[in-house]
């Protein structure tokens, strides 16, 4: 009787051949990007960090939360930007944080005490604070009117 041998694919091999929606590297390092002199808002740092290949920036442990502060430290510093875009927002379900494209839900953070907070804006529009922000001195998180201009991170995958 002929015996038959079957080889498994390796889990690379197959999301090789399945490419995903969004990036489905887990066991491959992030790198993450700050664009120089360029500011948006929350949207258009989502669009920015696409159109070039790449995604906003998710910080999914302590590890990925300690190479992007390494990132943020070596940034040319600029008094006026305080603060970086990440992917974290509850646009969908107010209160429930997920991550930029991939809707994955937020399971790390490190939001400033008191945050998130969700507060009305000042100027009457009624727009409340529903996209994540990390400051450049603390690392904390915050959440913002996402129509607000700041810097942001972008993040992609090393390539082996």
């Amino acid at each position: 009787m002929q015996q038959w041998q079957y080889a498994f694919p390796s889990i690379p091999d197959v999301l090789r051949q399945n490419r995903c929606l969004c990036p489905c590297k887990p066991f491959e390092e992030k790198e993450y990007y700050i664009p120089i002199r360029r500011t948006s808002n929350w949207f258009g740092a989502v669009a920015f960090c696409n159109s070039a290949g790449m995604e906003i920036a998710e910080v999914l442990n302590a590890d990925e939360a300690n190479a992007l502060r390494q990132v943020m430290i070596e940034e040319e510093s600029d008094d006026d930007m305080e603060f970086f875009w990440i992917g974290a927002n509850d646009l969908g379900v107010q209160g429930t944080h997920r991550w930029g494209l991939t809707g994955r839900p937020v399971t790390y953070s490190n939001w400033t005490v008191g945050e998130p907070n969700n507060a009305l804006s000042d100027d009457g529009s009624n727009q409340t604070e529903r996209c994540a922000a990390i400051a450049k001195d603390t690392f904390e998180w915050n959440d913002f009117q996402c129509t607000q201009h700041k810097k942001f991170v972008c993040q992609q995958f090393r390539d082996e």
